[in-house]
Parts: structure tokens; sequence; C-alpha cells
């Protein structure tokens, strides 16, 4: 039986070998692209769960007061670790991790810059990073050593076992290898490639030793026991600051899952709103559009040739054929189809997926060796062929084996009405891409258009590392003089990434409470000013021919306000437990999130913290001579590390990531998806053809024109289009207004982009459906009505 499914699946396949081609390209096309958002998916839902217990993980967070809202922030103290582990029973384990660093790693002559960061030994234990070379009961134990990565480690020593081996850490410090780690996988939350022991970042910091409650600069990462609430943990340790610092009683801890953090990681007023896990679902949404659109295709495409297949099944009913084997047999069909179409997908994967995965910025791959990916991927296969061969199936063994022996087929208008259906939910799907990609695109026009208060061209930031810290005077004075630079200034992070915050402030005629109001800070130096270009309102800049200017600070137009200063230039304030005297105030301007209110921001003068530098590049000279140039001042007075720079305009744009994501992913299935509707339309259009072919044929003897039956022809799938446009205009003006409403700052909603989505679609429709219904209507009449 098989057998002769197969044979005739095939000759059906072998008589139509366009219609036949159209609709497998269509289906495998669907099943692809679905296929490789479901990568995607499976990738952001697997986020950090490769960890043992990883049920169990946590991180802590706090919430702290501060202007009217709650800013919640994984950091923490140094100290919180230890009272953590001694003083909770629930904890298991704990550690700590600081935040990260570009380290510079050298042996011999070969150095490599890499990302960071110390922990304690106890990482080893909750976190189960592979080894590939080394003990990890010792790894982190020796306060000398040093753990770094597979790729760090074959930049350095080859295809060889580094460890114990010496190295240079931070061009000073002389650290012995003691473990070689696999890379992180592509989805972990964790991107460093070397790990030093905690103490060994105390002895190179040796102040940070009796650090008090006061410095949240850490992560805290914990393990509970079997069979904790996290509820009731959480109620133990909200006040855990407030008993060891009363100051900061304010401050409210919690943990979070850890393996929830990378999906819902966003908090507002100190609620947990979501996060990423919206754009995820959204394209588990796409991937299942898509199918269901390419799915749809197969049906009508399947159906359009219902005339040709009508004898077939007229003469196996007349000779004894049930309709349950002529649904078996349409169901085969389908599901060989549907399984040529799979691997047709998978040689487009193998093509398209580089292409994908240069969009996701994903190191994206099929997993060949993984049996229940196929299992899956064949389950959905199955699924496919059923849902797309069941309307077919049913329509084509209904028909009645007398009336279509006749030439007589079943009613036309209860035999399109279903696909017209179908239709409909394809152009619907296909007018929210649209409309959806148009805001989109609108919303990132919008927010990056809206002013920062600086000048992000023609800026480029470098780290202070190495000997930079120290001959920033003498390396400014070169560039100046070379003239590859305006200006440059010391700034204690990149102006786009700045997270600082300082509380305990004073100021005069400050009110109960308000010094629990945490506010932002930049430490700066000498120049802050004119090299970013920020615009003074009143004061000036700090001045290096004013020694005072070291306790000197600048206020933004938003901490004047929330200090309610009239004039206040020249007052004092507390900051950072000293008296600071304000020498300025400028506009506000963005530090953080483009898409939130600005904040107050405290510009103090500090060199300490100061681990960037901002150079002002010349305009009159073109950026490559400039580079070059700074390069080459660079490595005189910084020889060993690399000349590495980050243009600030890049860095901003870099904030829009998700929004620029989802804008390119919306544009590109829109496409695919119209497309496909197209291809739907078009096989509704042959349908409705041939089955009113002797009603046009009529027509044209009374004198109707080739453009009176193209008109007749085409109009009721404009209505169908029309339809389509007002549902999915309803449904996503519902969404794209909820979608905006989360952001402080968001464009409008334009009619125009509903105006431009239905003419696009009408258009789509037109060229679609001409050709089918010029063609039924240049067709020999007599050659229809012949056998009337």
């Amino acid at each position: 039986m098989l057998k002769n499914y197969f044979k005739i699946t095939w000759r059906s396949i072998a008589n139509n070998k366009i219609s036949s081609l159209i609709n497998i390209g269509g289906l495998s096309v669907g099943i692809a692209v679905s296929f490789m958002l479901l990568l995607y998916v499976y990738n952001q839902y697997s986020f950090d769960k490769f960890h043992n217990n990883s049920d169990r993980l946590y991180q802590v967070f706090k919430n702290q007061p501060s202007n009217g809202e709650i800013r919640t922030k994984a950091f923490t103290q140094q100290r919180l670790a230890g009272v953590l582990k001694k003083d909770f029973p629930e904890v298991e384990n704990v550690a700590r991790i600081n935040e990260s660093k570009e380290a510079l790693i050298t042996f011999n002559d070969k150095g490599i810059k890499v990302n960071t960061v110390a922990s304690d030994a106890a990482l080893f234990d909750l976190f189960n990073f592979q080894l590939v070379w080394g003990d990890r009961r010792t790894a982190l134990s020796d306060p000398t050593g040093i753990v770094i990565s597979e790729s760090t480690a074959l930049a350095v020593f080859g295809n060889r076992n580094p460890v114990g081996e010496m190295i240079q850490y931070d061009n000073q410090f002389p650290m012995k290898i003691s473990a070689v780690i696999k890379d992180n996988p592509q989805n972990s939350s964790f991107t460093f490639k070397a790990i030093i022991p905690w103490q060994a970042f105390l002895n190179e910091m040796p102040w940070l030793k009796d650090e008090g409650w006061d410095n949240y600069s850490y992560f805290t990462y914990v393990r509970l026991r079997p069979g904790t609430s996290l509820e009731a943990v959480n109620a133990k340790i909200k006040n855990l600051i407030g008993q060891h610092f009363p100051q900061d009683k304010a401050v409210k801890l919690f943990m979070f899952p850890f393996t929830r953090l990378h999906l819902y990681g966003e908090f507002k007023n100190g609620v947990n709103t979501g996060g990423s896990i919206e754009y995820v679902r959204l394209f588990l949404f796409l991937a299942i559009g898509i199918l269901l659109i390419a799915c749809i295709n197969f049906m009508n495409l399947s159906t359009a040739r219902s005339e040709r297949r009508a004898r077939e099944v007229g003469i196996r009913k007349a000779i004894g054929a049930r309709r349950g084997s002529l649904i078996k047999q349409f169901m085969s069909e389908s599901l060989l189809m549907a399984f040529a179409a799979f691997l047709l997908s998978l040689m487009l994967i193998m093509v398209l997926l580089p292409v994908f995965r240069n969009i996701v910025n994903i190191n994206l791959s099929l997993p060949y060796a993984n049996p229940w990916a196929w299992l899956m991927a064949l389950a959905v296969t199955v699924f496919t062929g059923l849902v797309a061969g069941s309307y077919p199936a049913l329509f084509l063994s209904s028909f009645n084996p007398v009336k279509v022996l006749k030439g007589q087929m079943i009613s036309t208008q209860s035999s399109i009405r279903p696909r017209q259906v179908l239709v409909v939910m394809q152009f619907t799907f296909s007018t929210c891409l649209i409309i959806f990609s148009i805001f989109v695109y609108r919303q990132i026009g919008f927010i990056k258009n809206r002013p920062v208060g600086y000048n992000r061209e023609g800026m480029i930031e470098i780290a202070s590392d190495g000997r930079m810290y120290d001959q920033f005077d003498l390396f400014r004075r070169d560039a100046l003089a070379s003239g590859a630079i305006t200006d440059a200034a010391l700034i204690s992070e990149p102006i786009t990434g700045v997270t600082g915050a300082t509380w305990n402030n004073t100021w005069p005629g400050q009110l109960p409470g308000e010094r629990s109001i945490s506010i932002d800070c930049v430490a700066a130096t000498y120049h802050f000013i004119d090299t970013y270009q920020l615009q003074l309102t009143r004061g000036r800049d700090f001045a290096a021919g004013r020694p005072s200017d070291s306790t000197a600070v600048i206020l933004n137009e938003s901490a004047v306000k929330l200090m309610r200063l009239k004039e206040p230039v020249g007052q004092q304030i507390t900051w950072m437990n000293s008296k600071r005297t304000i020498i300025g105030v400028v506009k506000n301007f963005v530090l953080a999130s483009p898409y939130e209110p600005v904040k107050p921001v405290i510009i103090g003068f500090s060199k300490d913290w100061a681990t960037s530098i901002g150079l002002r590049l010349n305009p009159n000279t073109s950026i490559s001579h400039n580079l070059i140039v700074l390069e080459s001042i660079y490595k005189k007075y910084n020889p060993t590390y690399p000349f590495e720079y980050k243009f600030t305009d890049e860095s901003f744009s870099a904030k829009f990531r998700n929004e620029k994501l989802l804008g390119t992913m919306a544009v590109s299935f829109t496409c695919l998806a119209i497309m496909l509707s197209a291809l739907g339309l078009f096989g509704l259009a042959s349908f409705s053809a041939e089955r009113r072919r002797k009603e046009i044929s009529i027509r044209k003897v009374l004198g109707a024109g080739t453009g009176a039956l193209w008109l007749k022809l085409s109009q009721e799938f404009l209505v169908l289009v029309v339809l389509s446009f007002v549902i999915g205009s309803l449904i996503s003006w519902y969404h794209i207004s909820r979608w905006l409403s989360q952001y402080t700052y968001h464009t409008s909603i334009s009619i125009w982009v509903f105006v431009a989505t239905l003419a696009l679609s009408l258009a789509t429709c037109l060229i679609a459906v001409s050709w089918q219904a010029v063609k039924a209507a240049l067709v020999n009449p007599v050659k229809n009505l012949r056998s009337e």
C-alpha cells in the first residue's frame, strides 16, 4: 500500500512539475526559516541552564529608593558573601565576582588583553566550568595563580599544557597558570576569559581589604540548599544591610534565580517587569506564523489543482475506493512532500545559517549530534505535513463521483470560502509584520535622534591601562601637538556605560530623607567639558591652573533641580564624604539608557577612579591618519599594551542592539511573509480561474472585455486583502501601543503607516492575482464552451 502511495505521489509531482516545485519550495522555505528561528529561541531559553543544580543558583540584588523611585541593581558589598555563608544555614555556598576588566596577560614576547574577573574559590563549586588542564579544587586557592580560558591559552601558549607557566598580569604582577577552562558556551551569561583569585584582587588593590558596607561594587552568587524556599530566604535577608550599616537601612536585598536573569532581567520601580523574553516570544510567534503561512500556501496550491485530480478521485470512488482510503492517500502525499521539503530545508539552512548568525550575532549551529533535536524536527515535519495536507485531503476526497465524471464540480462558493479564510489569515499576519517593522524603525530613529547632551561624533575612548594612567598628561600634550586630537580627558568609565552612583550626599537646604537618594556620578579631570563638548549653562570646566578644582564638582540641570539650588555656582555640597564646591552647571546629558529620563548627575574631580580616556579627534584631518598618529604616541608611553579604541557613537548605537535585531528580523520576515502570502493568493486565483472558466467564457461571449474580466476576477481578492488589513491594523494598533508605552520617550502612532501598509498589500495582491486573471480572460471561450 505504501509503495502504491509513493508511486501515485511521484506521478502527481512528475505531471505537475512547476506547481509541485512551487509547493515544495514554499514549504521548505517556511520550514527552514522556522527552524532557524527555533534554534535562536532554544538558545535563549537554554541560557545558563547547563550548570549543575542550576535551579538552586541565585544572584543577590538590591532595591534602593532614589528620588521617588526604586532602583534595582546587582551590585552588592564585598562583606555580604561571608555573612550569607556564616549566618544563613539555607545558603549552601556563595561566591563573589568583581566587575570584569580588560587585563593584559604577557608571556615572553606575546601579550593579549582578555576580559578578566576576580572570584572566590567557591566559583568552581557553584558553576560547573569544564577544565581542560588543572584541578578545579585548587585552581583559585593560590593567590598568585590565574585561570585562563582555552582560547586564551591557545593564543599565548599554542597547543600545549600551560599549567605552571609564569605570566605577567597587567604588566606588573607575576602569576602562575593554575588551570585552563573551556571557553564559556554561547548561551552563558559569563563572558570572562581569565579569573584571578579574590586574594590576588585584594593584593592588587590593598586599600579594598578593609572596605566597609558602603561600597556596592561586586556581584554575589548563591546556591541554596535543596528544598529551601526562596520567599523565606528573601524575607530573612531583606533588611540585612540595615542591620550592619544603619545609614542604608532603606536598601533591601533579595535573591533572583540565576537562570531567569537573561530573559527576565529588567526591573522597574523594584518590580520585575520581564526583559528580553518579550523578543524571544516574538521570534517564537514569527516561527509559528511563518510555518503556518507556508502550510496555508501548501493547502491553497494543492487544492488549486483539484480540477485535474477530480476525475482521478471519481474513477477511484467508482471502482470502490472509500473516502477513508482516499484521505490516507492524499495525506501520505502531503507527508512525502513535507519530508521532501524538510530535506530541502536542511540544505537551505546550511546556506542561510551564516547570514542568520550575523543578524542575531550568535554562533548558532545545527545540532547534528543531538537525537532529541532530530526527533523534534521530524515531529514538526510530520505535524506540518498533517496540517498542510488535511484540507486538501478532506476537500479532494469529498468529490461526488457521478458529478465529477459528468464534468460537474461541487459548489464554487462552498469550496472557496474556507480557503478565503486561510488567505485572510495570511495577509493579516503580513499586515501585522509590515506595521510592526515600520514602527520599530521609527522608534529607533526617534531615540537615536533624541539629544544626548554631548557630541558623539569624532570621539573615541581608550582604557587608561598600564602607564597611561600616570603618563596621561604627557600623552595628551604630544597628541595635541601632533594635531591628531583637539582635546582629551580622563573619565571614570566610557561615557556611554557609566554605572557609578553615590548617596549620603548633602547640600544646602536638604530635606529629611534626601540624604539616602542615589545620584549618578562621573569622575573626571581637567578638560572634561571641552573634550565631550557638554553645554555649560553656568560656571566653567575644571581648569588645570586652579589647584582648588581638585575639590570641585559640576552638576547637571537635573541635579540642580533636585537640590533646589537657585544660585548653585560657589555653593558647597558633600560628595564622597568630602566638602566639594560647585563650579559649573551643564545641560542634562544621557549617561545610561537613552530610553529613560535624564537623572541627576554629579561630575566630580577625581583621578583615582579614572579607567578611561576620552579623545576628541581633529575633524580637519582624516580619522585613519589621526588613529595612526595616536597609536604611535600611545606606543611611546605604553609600549606593552595594544592600542585599542572604541568610537563613542558606535558604543551609543550598541544600546539599540535589541531593537535593531527586532527591526532587522521583522523586515526580513515581513518580506518572506509577503512572498508566501502572494503565493497563497496565486494558488487561490488559479483555483478560482479554473472553477469559473465557463462563467468567464459566457461573459466574454456576451461582450465583456479583458479589463472588465480582470477586474471581476481581481476584486474578490482585493476585498480579502482589505478585510485582512482591517483585522491586522486593529491587532497591530493594540500591540504597538502597548510596546511603545514601555518607553518613556517614544514615537507617535501615525496614520500614514497604515495607509502605506494598505497600499503595499493591495499592490502585492494585484501582482499575485493579475497574471492568472488576465490569462483566464484571454482564453478562447470556444475552448471552454464546446462541451455545452
